[in-house]
C-alpha cells in the first residue's frame, strides 16, 4: 500500500523536463513505436528482444521494459509469462518519474485483466480495490491523463465482470457505469482517433459481457451507447475509411447478437449479411460469432464447416479451461455436426466432451464455492446458499445427462472415427518428414558458414561452437586473421528460424569483408549498421561483440553493440564480466557512430564471449541458468584449453535444462593468448 501511495505522490508532482529528458523521451517514443510495429507484424520474438535491447541500452527503464514484455506476452496469450512480467514490475522496483509511474499503474491494470481472463474473480477484486482507491485520490497531470484514464476504465470494467460472475449484479452495474464515466472523460481528454477507438471498444466489451450472461435487457442499453458513441465518431472530419469499417463491424455484430438473444431472427439476419463480409468476421472472435448465428438460424451444414477453426481459435486465444462454458460451446459444436450429418466429427466432439466433463464439474464446484463465500460475507447466506446448492445439484444432473447422451453417440460411430483418423495421421506424418528433410539441408548450409577450423599458431588457443535452437538459427561467430592481428566476432540476430538465418548470413559476410580491410572494431560496427539499415523493412537487428586482438602484445580493441558482456579471466576474482560502454544493436538506428574501447593487454587471460542462449537457458521450471552461475563456473574451471572450457560449459547447461527444449540459439567462443 505504501508503494501505491508513493506512485500516487509521483503522479501529483509536475516534473520539469530539461533538454536531456526531452531527448530521452524522444528515444523512448521511437523505441515504443519500433516495438509496436514488430508486434503488429506478429514478429513476437523480435518484440521481446527489442524490449531487452532497449533496456540494456538504457532507453527503457526496468519497469517500462517489464511492462512492454508483459504486453507482448499478453497479446500472444502467454498469460503466465505476462503475469510474471507485470508482477516483477510492481513488486521489485519503485518508480522515480512520471513515465515509470504510468507504466507501474498500467502493469497493475493488466494484472486485473489477466485475472479476469482466468476467471480468478476473488484475486481480481483483491488486486483491483487498492488500485481503484489510489486512482480516485489524486489529480493526474493533464498531459498524462489519457494514459491513466484508459487503465482506470479497464480496471473498473473487469471488476464489473468479476462482480457479475459472483452474482453481485448491483455492484457490477455501478462498476460498469464508472467505466462509462471514465470513457467519456477519456474521449474528451484525448481526441486522437486511436484513443477514441479504445473508448468505443470498452463500451462494446461491456455489451459483449452482458450477451455472454444472457442479460439482453441490459445489453440493449449498452448497444444503444455503442450506437451513440459511434455516431459522434462518424461526425469527425476526414475519418479514415478503415476506422469507419471497424465501427460498422462493431455495430453490426452487437445488433446481430442482441437480435439473436431477443429471438428476432429476421432482424439478426440483416445484420449478419453485412457482418459476414467484414474483416472482423475473419478474426477469432468474429468466426465464433458467425458460428453462433448459424446454429441459432439452424444452418447446420454451414456451422459445421466453420466450427473447427472458430472453436479451436477461441480455446487457444482465451485459454479456456474445462468448465461449463466449454461444455456449452461443445454442445453447440456437437449439435451442428450431428444435425449436419457429420458423424465422425460428432464423435470427436463427444469424445472430447467426455474427457473434459469431470474437470468441468470440478471447476464449477469451485466457482460455486467462491460465490457462496461472497454471499456469506454479505449476510444473505441462508436463502442464497440454499438457492446456489439447488442450482449446483441441477448442474450435476445436467452433466450426467450430457455424459449418457455423448457416450451413446461415441460407441455408435467409434470405428468410423478411428479409421479416418489413422489415414489422416499417415498423411500428416509424410508431409512432416518432407519439411524436416528440407530443414536439415538448410541447417547443413548454415553450419558451413561458420568456421569449424581455428588458427594453429603458437601462443594462441581459440575455439568456438554454435548450437541452433531450431533447425536453423540466428546466432553467428567468425574470425579473420591478418598477420599478427586477429579479428573476432560473436553475434545474435533478432528472431529465430529461416529469417534470422538469412540475416545472419548477411551479417557474417559484412564482418569478414570489413575486417579484411583492417578497420577498427567501432568503424566496422558503424559501417555494418549503415549497410544493414538499408531496405531493412522487417526491422531486424543483431547484437554483437567485435574485437581486434594483437597476438604479439595482447592489446585488445573492441566494440560492444548491445551484446552480453564477455567474461575476462584472471585478476583478483579469477574472472569478471568486462565493464564496457553500451552501444545500440546493429541495424536498429541509422547513422549511429559506434564507440570503441581498449584493454592494454589480455595476455594470459582467457576471454569468453557468448550469446544469451547460455545465461537464459531454462529448465522445465523455467528457471534460467543465470549470470552468477555462469561466472561462478568459469572461476572454478581450470583452463586446460579453449575447447575444454566450452565443452565443460555445454555439459553444465545440459544438466541445468534437465531435458527441456532449448529456448534460444547458443553460441560460445573462448580465446587465450600466452
Amino acid at each position: 500500500m505504501k508503494k501505491l501511495l508513493y506512485v500516487c505522490a509521483l503522479l501529483i508532482v509536475a516534473m520539469a523536463c530539461n533538454n536531456k529528458q526531452q531527448k530521452q523521451k524522444s528515444k523512448l517514443s521511437k523505441a515504443d513505436s519500433i516495438l509496436t510495429d514488430a508486434f503488429l507484424k506478429q514478429d513476437f520474438d523480435r518484440a521481446i528482444e527489442l524490449a531487452d535491447s532497449f533496456e540494456q541500452a538504457g532507453v527503457y527503464s526496468f519497469i517500462h521494459a517489464s511492462r512492454r514484455r508483459g504486453e507482448v506476452y499478453e497479446g500472444i496469450r502467454k498469460f503466465d509469462k505476462a503475469t510474471a512480467e507485470f508482477e516483477k514490475a510492481v513488486n521489485t522496483a519503485t518508480p522515480d518519474n512520471i513515465q515509470d509511474s504510468v507504466s507501474y499503474i498500467t502493469c497493475l491494470s493488466n494484472l486485473v485483466q489477466l485475472q479476469g481472463i482466468h476467471d480468478d474473480y476473488e484475486t481480481l477484486l483483491n488486486t483491483a480495490m487498492p488500485v481503484m482507491e489510489m486512482l480516485e485520490n489524486f489529480n493526474c497531470p493533464k498531459e498524462y491523463a489519457p494514459q491513466i484514464l484508459l487503465p482506470k476504465a479497464m480496471t473498473y470494467m473487469f471488476v464489473g465482470y468479476a462482480q457479475t460472475n459472483l452474482d453481485k449484479e448491483k455492484d457490477a452495474e455501478k462498476s460498469y457505469e464508472t467505466t462509462f464515466k471514465n470513457i467519456i472523460e477519456l474521449s474528451k481528454a484525448d481526441t486522437n482517433i486511436n484513443q477514441q477507438m479504445n473508448c468505443l471498444i470498452c463500451i462494446n466489451q461491456i455489451s459483449r459481457f452482458n450477451f455472454e450472461k444472457k442479460n439482453y435487457e441490459k445489453m440493449a442499453l449498452w448497444v444503444e451507447r455503442v450506437d451513440s458513441f459511434a455516431n459522434v465518431m462518424f461526425q469527425r472530419k476526414n475519418i479514415p475509411e478503415k476506422y469507419k469499417a471497424r465501427i460498422n463491424e462493431i455495430i453490426d455484430c452487437r445488433h446481430m447478437e442482441l437480435a439473436m438473444g431477443q429471438n428476432k431472427m429476421d432482424e439478426a439476419k440483416r445484420y449478419y449479411e453485412r457482418y459476414k463480409e467484414s474483416n472482423d468476421a475473419k478474426s477469432v472472435d468474429g468466426r465464433y460469432m458467425i458460428v453462433e448465428y448459424l446454429v441459432a438460424a439452424h444452418q447446420y451444414a454451414e456451422a459445421a464447416d466453420a466450427f473447427p477453426s472458430a472453436f479451436n481459435g477461441m480455446v487457444k486465444k482465451y485459454d479456456i479451461k474445462p468448465s461449463f462454458q466449454l461444455l456449452e460451446m461443445l454442445n453447440k459444436k456437437f449439435e451442428a455436426y450431428y444435425k449436419a450429418g457429420r458423424k465422425d466429427s460428432a464423435l470427436a466432439t463427444a469424445n472430447y466432451t467426455f474427457e473434459n466433463l469431470d474437470s468441468a464439474i470440478a471447476r464449477e464446484k469451485q466457482s460455486q464455492a467462491t460465490k457462496l463465500a461472497t454471499i456469506y460475507e454479505t449476510q444473505q447466506k441462508d436463502e442464497e446458499i440454499a438457492k446456489q446448492q439447488i442450482e449446483l445439484t441441477q448442474q450435476r444432473v445436467m452433466g450426467l445427462i450430457i455424459t449418457i447422451v455423448l457416450l451413446t453417440v461415441f460407441f455408435v460411430i467409434y470405428t468410423l472415427f478411428r479409421r479416418r483418423a489413422a489415414r489422416r495421421m499417415a498423411e500428416m506424418k509424410a508431409a512432416q518428414e518432407r519439411i524436416e528433410s528440407e530443414l536439415r539441408i538448410a541447417r547443413d548450409i548454415q553450419m558451413s558458414m561458420v568456421p569449424s577450423i581455428f588458427p594453429e599458431r603458437e601462443g594462441l588457443d581459440m575455439f568456438a561452437q554454435m548450437t541452433p535452437a531450431k533447425e536453423v538459427g540466428g546466432d553467428m561467430y567468425g574470425y579473420v586473421l591478418l598477420g599478427d592481428k586477429l579479428y573476432f566476432a560473436v553475434g545474435d540476430v533478432s528472431g529465430k528460424g529461416v529469417p534470422a538465418s538469412l540475416f545472419m548470413a548477411q551479417t557474417t559476410r559484412l564482418f569478414r569483408t570489413l575486417a579484411a580491410q583492417g578497420m577498427m572494431p567501432a568503424e566496422i560496427c558503424t559501417r555494418m549498421n549503415n549497410a544493414l539499415n538499408e531496405d531493412n523493412e522487417q526491422g531486424m537487428f543483431v547484437t554483437m561483440f567485435l574485437g581486434l586482438l594483437d597476438l604479439q602484445t595482447g592489446h585488445l580493441s573492441f566494440c560492444n553493440a548491445g551484446h552480453n558482456p564477455p567474461i575476462v579471466g584472471g585478476g583478483d576474482n579469477r574472472g569478471d564480466f568486462l565493464e564496457m560502454q553500451p552501444n545500440a544493436p546493429i541495424g536498429l538506428f541509422p547513422d549511429l557512430e559506434y564507440e570503441g574501447e581498449e584493454i592494454e593487454s589480455v595476455k594470459g587471460r582467457a576471454l569468453f564471449i557468448y550469446t544469451d542462449g547460455l545465461n537464459e537457458a531454462e529448465n522445465p521450471q523455467q528457471e534460467q541458468f543465470g549470470d552468477e552461475r555462469l561466472l561462478s563456473i568459469l572461476r572454478d574451471t581450470h583452463f586446460d584449453s579453449a575447447q575444454q572450457v566450452i565443452e565443460s560449459l555445454k555439459e553444465e547447461i545440459e544438466n541445468h535444462r534437465k531435458g527441456a527444449e532449448p529456448n534460444d540459439d547458443l553460441t560460445m567462443m573462448c580465446i587465450r593468448v600466452n
